[in-house]
C-alpha cells in the first residue's frame, strides 16, 4: 500500500496556534493594565474634586464668619466620612488656620488632606489640597 502525501499545507500547526494565543495574552494584559490606571487615575480624581468642594464649602464658611470671631490658630473642620462611587469610609480631614496679618486683614488657610492607596498620612505623604484667603475688616 501506497501513502500519498498531502501537498496542500494552508494549516495552521499546533506551534503556530501556541504562538498566537501567547500573543493575544499578553495583549490582553496590556489592555487590562491600561483599564486599571485609567481606572485609578479617575477615582484620584474624583477624590480631588470632593476635597475641593470640601475646601470651598470650608471657606465659605469662613467668608461668612465675623471678622472678629475668626480667631487666631489651627481649628480642626473635618467633615464626616464620605461614600463616593459605592466605596464607604473615605475620611477627609480638613484643618483652618486664620493668622493675624494686621489689625484689619487676617489670613485663613483651608488644609485638605485625605489617603488613597499608598499615598496616606501614615505613610507621611497624604494627597493635599489648599486654599488661602486674605479677609479684611469691614
Amino acid at each position: 500500500m501506497r501513502q500519498t502525501a498531502l501537498k496542500d499545507k494552508k494549516g495552521l500547526t499546533l506551534i503556530e496556534v501556541l504562538i498566537a494565543l501567547v500573543v493575544l495574552l499578553l495583549v490582553f494584559l496590556a489592555l487590562m493594565q491600561t483599564a486599571l490606571l485609567s481606572i485609578d487615575a479617575n477615582m484620584v480624581n474624583v477624590l480631588r474634586d470632593e476635597a475641593f468642594n470640601i475646601a470651598e464649602m470650608r471657606m465659605n464658611e469662613a467668608r461668612n464668619t465675623q471678622f472678629d470671631n475668626l480667631l487666631e490658630g489651627t481649628t480642626d473642620v473635618s467633615p464626616p466620612p464620605r461614600n463616593l462611587r459605592n466605596i464607604t469610609g473615605f475620611t477627609f480631614t480638613a484643618n483652618r488656620t486664620v493668622t493675624n496679618i494686621n489689625s484689619d486683614n487676617k489670613q485663613v488657610d483651608i488644609n485638605i488632606t485625605w489617603d488613597w492607596k499608598e499615598k496616606t498620612a501614615e505613610n507621611g505623604d497624604p494627597y493635599t489640597h489648599s486654599l488661602r484667603m486674605i479677609m479684611r475688616r469691614r
